[in-house]
C-alpha cells in the first residue's frame, strides 16, 4: 500500500513542477498520511534533480507501475489544484490535490479514495517539499 502513496506523491509533485518551475538541485521530501483517523508512519526521502531533468520532466515520472491522470488544472500565484486518477493492480484511486509551490518549496494537500474500497475511506496525505542546496 505505501508504494502505490509514495509513486502518487511523485506523481503529484510532478504535475505542480509545470505550474511553478521547479530550482534543480538537493531535494527533501517528506510525506504524511491519515486514514481512518489514524497517522500512518511518514516517509522522508531526499533526491538531487539536475537540471536536464527538470527542462526534460523526468524527475518527476514516478513508479513505472502508476497509471495517473491529471484533470481540472487550475494554477496561478503559486497555488494549483486539480483531480487525479490512478489505476494500480486491482483497484483505482481518485482524488483531489490542493497546494503551492515556489521554485524552493512546496506543500501539497491530497485527498484520495481507493475503489473498492478495502475499508480504508478517504486517504489524507500532506507532501512536503523543501530544496536543501545544489547536488554534490
Amino acid at each position: 500500500m505505501i508504494r502505490p502513496l509514495a509513486a502518487l506523491a511523485m506523481f503529484a509533485l510532478a504535475t505542480l513542477a509545470n505550474a511553478q518551475e521547479m530550482k534543480p538541485g538537493l531535494w527533501e521530501i517528506t510525506t504524511t498520511m491519515q486514514m481512518q483517523g489514524m497517522q500512518m508512519p511518514g516517509q522522508k526521502f531526499t533526491h538531487c534533480y539536475t537540471a536536464q531533468d527538470v527542462a526534460a520532466g523526468k524527475q518527476y515520472q514516478g513508479d513505472d507501475k502508476s497509471k495517473c491522470a491529471i484533470s481540472n488544472m487550475k494554477t496561478g500565484g503559486g497555488n494549483v489544484s486539480y483531480d487525479m486518477a490512478c489505476a494500480f493492480e486491482g483497484g483505482k484511486m481518485t482524488g483531489s490535490v490542493k497546494g503551492t509551490m515556489s521554485p524552493t518549496a512546496y506543500s501539497f494537500d491530497q485527498k484520495m479514495r481507493m475503489t473498492p474500497d478495502q475499508g480504508m475511506g478517504e486517504m489524507h496525505s500532506i507532501i512536503k517539499g523543501r530544496r536543501l542546496g545544489d547536488c554534490k
